[in-house]
Order: structure tokens, then C-alpha cells, then sequence
């Protein structure tokens, strides 16, 4: 069944899409009267969407200090500056991928909220199989790192963020040809729709099914 969309969930997708694409860790939030004033929404719509971003561990809210944007974890940080982009430190990343990433997606066909779902719906209206290569690419790791969001769980997001970092140059080569950005258009509506039913299973399955769809026209693409 399709979940309802409610200016709730409108205003937080605008807000959380304000907080992970326009400001800095550090940044601070505009206040709840402009925000409600620019949005033209109540401040009670405001504090219920700003309270869904700090669950999410995107802000931190503190009286007298306002909303800051809060930076990556530390340790994620640390551990993306180790790595390096060789052949095996590669096949490491698409084997973590591989064991991720259908869990996530299948938490987010359990977890994604209403505002989750408007944006990840917002990323397919923008993706198509005439996209440059470029542009295709940023809406695939735009569509992954959010649907981690929706998972619920920071951690699963930072991973998701470094990992789109790792394997950087292996995604690109997916997108290369018009017959991989439609492939990963295809795959990632297939998840959507798989996540806004809140069916968990089919959601993991084509997950995996679309990464291990990568591989495959990677591994043609580099013969």
C-alpha cells in the first residue's frame, strides 16, 4: 500500500536535504521562526522535523545554541584515510558492499519514513539512462546514501558514505555506458518500490541483485 505524504514529511525531506547537501558539519540550522516563515509552515512542523533530523544524528539541538549540523563520525573519518585505491583494497569494499547493503535495504523497507521515501522519490525523478556519466553517478551514491538514511542507523550511513568514496572509480566505469546508468536506474526503482511497499525481502534481493549486476558489467567493461 502507498504511504500518505503529509507537509510533516515534506518539510523535514526540504530540511534534511538543507542539512546533508547545503551546510557543513558545524553549521548552524536557521532558527525555527525563519525556517517556518520561508517554508510557510507552523514552528510546530518545524520542531517535529528538526526532531526526526536529530534522531537521525544529522543535528544536535540545544537550547540557546540553536541547530548544528553535526560532522562525521571520527573514527569514520580515520578509517577513509587509510585506505588506499589498489585492486584489493577495491574487491575488500565490494565484498563489504555485498554483505551491507541488501541489509540495509531491507531495514529501510521496515524503517523509511514518509519524508525518506519523498526523497529518495525526488532522486529517480531526476535520474534517467540519457544522464552524462558524471551526473549518473552522483544520483547513484545520492539514491544509496539515502537509503541508508532510511535505515535509521548513522553507522549504516557513514559506512555507505565511505564506501561510494572507495569504490569511486569501479562505480564510474559502471556508468560509462548508456546500458549501465539504465541498468542502475532500472535496479534502484525496483528497490524503491520494493521499500515504499515495506516489504523487506524483495527490498535485500534486489539489492544484491544490483550489486552484483555492477560487478558484472564492470568486470565486462575492464576486459
Amino acid at each position: 500500500m502507498r504511504r500518505g505524504r503529509t507537509l510533516s514529511a515534506a518539510t523535514a525531506a526540504h530540511l534534511e536535504k538543507m542539512v546533508t547537501s547545503e551546510l557543513c558539519p558545524g553549521d548552524r540550522v536557521p532558527p525555527e521562526r525563519v525556517l517556518a516563515e520561508n517554508l510557510e509552515v507552523s514552528r510546530t512542523t518545524i520542531r517535529e522535523a528538526l526532531h526526526e533530523l536529530e534522531q537521525r544524528r544529522l543535528v544536535s539541538r540545544a537550547p540557546g545554541r540553536g541547530t548544528v549540523v553535526l560532522p562525521r563520525p571520527v573514527a569514520a573519518t580515520a578509517m577513509l584515510e587509510t585506505l588506499t585505491d589498489d585492486d584489493a583494497e577495491q574487491a575488500n569494499v565490494a565484498e563489504l558492499r555485498m554483505l551491507i547493503e541488501p541489509q540495509v535495504a531491507s531495514l529501510a523497507a521496515e524503517r523509511a519514513t514518509e519524508s525518506d521515501l519523498l526523497l529518495l522519490e525526488e532522486i529517480l525523478a531526476s535520474t534517467h539512462a540519457g544522464l552524462n556519466p558524471a551526473e549518473s553517478l552522483r544520483q547513484d551514491v545520492a539514491f544509496h546514501v539515502q537509503l541508508a538514511r532510511a535505515s535509521g542507523n548513522p553507522l549504516l550511513v557513514s559506512l555507505c558514505e565511505l564506501s561510494s568514496t572507495w569504490v569511486h572509480e569501479v562505480r564510474a566505469r559502471s556508468h560509462a555506458t548508456r546500458e549501465g546508468r539504465r541498468s542502475s536506474f532500472n535496479w534502484h526503482r525496483t528497490i524503491y518500490q520494493a521499500v515504499e511497499r515495506g516489504d523487506p525481502d524483495p527490498a535485500r534481493q534486489a539489492m544484491a541483485d544490483h550489486l552484483a549486476d555492477v560487478a558484472r558489467l564492470v568486470t565486462r567493461k575492464t576486459r
